[in-house]
């Protein structure tokens, strides 16, 4: 018959006075002990390319670097993202440029002025070029066909609402011209499908998950700009550049198309640690071919040395130690 063990009080004393000592004696096991740093990254809403993106940092993240754990939220995309980094709600930020800048200056989108001061780039992202997506048995064969059409335009409050109306507004139509839908890219592509509107865009990485899905039932066709609508888009928001898609992306696309996009800008705020981040540029630039099986979208990443002009916010302290190791800076 097995006795059981009966601990005193003096003996609990002991052992725990020798847990401290093991502890005090062994820096390995109380680093160990101690709890990891948790980072929250913002990226855009699960339909959007950034979401998988962001998922596939944060597993190389939590994979590399022991010491922390990332966890992904979604939400509005890159007109929500700038205000979260300003009240400090996450600690990491997938953000497009243009509107990071109008949140900076209090520009529409946005009611006033967002202090952003916090804000640290690491490395500029791929740009999102805007997909006008009809069917192929529309009649819309350019971007002035739009008038007096039900189009959407992302969900309200998006990014994606400023520049659609910029598209609009280069090819002479008005706001009051067409009808918008305030909708998401996943609820646009069933509309679509459905007959309920003439046409969408979104701005995401290539290739867009929802437009993929669209195309394996049902013919479509993307709307290119002319040149002289070109010339006004670059004119008047040069931060809007073209990026080419090519033929056969989607399922029978049948022609390259141009779309355009902002360029965005992975951040973190000053006071993630810079060893952090550090680690963070050493992960993502040892496992590049891992990320592009993650996303395409990561093909077009880039440690640039151009990245404080483009962003117009200073190099995280860990981003620079890794910019001046690479080479990058002198």
């Amino acid at each position: 018959m097995t006795k059981k063990i009966r601990l005193t009080k003096a003996r609990w004393v002991i052992l725990f006075s020798l847990f401290i000592i093991a502890v005090a004696l062994n820096p390995g096991f109380s680093a160990t002990a101690e709890a990891k740093l948790r980072l929250t990254l913002a990226t855009s809403p699960m339909g959007g390319s950034w979401y998988p993106m962001a998922a596939g940092l944060a597993e190389l993240f939590n994979k590399e670097i022991p010491e922390v754990t990332v966890t992904v939220e979604a939400t509005g995309g890159g007109s929500t993202n700038p205000k979260w980094l300003a009240s400090k709600k996450v600690d990491l930020a997938l953000t497009t440029l243009d509107m990071f800048f109008a949140a900076k200056e209090g520009r529409r989108p946005y009611k006033e002025p967002y202090d952003l001061s916090a804000a640290r780039s690491i490395i500029l992202q791929h740009s999102s070029p805007g997909h006008w997506v009809v069917l192929d048995k529309s009649p819309i064969k350019e971007l002035k066909d739009l008038k007096g059409k039900r189009i959407a335009i992302g969900e309200r409050g998006a990014a994606g609402n400023t520049r659609a109306l910029w598209y609009l507004e280069i090819a002479g139509i008005d706001k009051d011209d067409v009808n918008l839908e305030y909708i998401g890219d996943d609820q646009a592509a069933k509309a679509l499908a459905d007959g309920k509107i003439d046409a969408f865009i979104e701005f995401v990485g290539v290739p867009a998950p929802a437009v993929l899905n669209l195309a394996t039932t049902h013919r479509i066709r993307f709307l290119n700009l002319t040149p002289d609508e070109k010339m006004k888009l670059k004119e008047k928001w040069p931060y809007m550049v073209p990026t080419l898609v090519k033929t056969g992306t989607y399922k029978n696309q049948k022609a390259d198309f141009e779309g355009y996009g902002v360029t965005g800008c992975f951040m973190a705020l000053d006071s993630v640690p810079a060893d952090i981040v550090y680690k963070m540029c050493k992960a993502i630039d040892e496992n590049w071919e891992h990320l592009y099986q993650v996303h395409k979208g990561f093909r077009i990443w880039k440690f640039a040395e151009d990245i404080e002009t483009v962003s117009g916010q200073p190099l995280h302290d860990g981003a620079l130690k890794f910019y001046k190791e690479k080479g990058i800076l002198k």
